[in-house]
């Protein structure tokens, strides 16, 4: 007869079941033309410029409809600005005029 031994087969690659995200719609702002979006991170006081993905639909009418997106990151505030100096400069105005209120 045969011998049969049983073998326990591995898997090569282990299936990891990716969490779905669930995007809110927080808020809106309006880019001006020349403007850039802009990031800065309360936690590690950094600010960096933000990509924008434009998207381009088609409406019933046949009119072409262009909407932009940024996705938002957590303990970040975002600001539009002409260059990065600007945006830092309107960052610490905000922060001023809020300690004012508070105190």
């Amino acid at each position: 007869m045969y011998d049969f031994e049983p073998t326990r087969v591995k898997p090569d690659t282990q299936l990891v079941a990716e969490t779905q995200k669930e995007f809110k719609h927080l808020g809106r702002i309006r880019l001006k033309p020349g403007h850039s979006l802009f990031a800065f991170n309360t936690k590690t006081t950094h600010l960096k410029k933000v990509e924008v993905q434009s998207q381009v639909m088609i409406d019933v009418k046949g009119q072409k409809k262009e909407t932009k997106r940024a996705f938002q990151e957590p303990d970040t505030i975002y600001v539009t600005a002409l260059n990065a100096r600007n945006a830092l400069r309107k960052i610490i105005k905000s922060f001023n005029h809020l300690n004012s209120i508070q105190t």
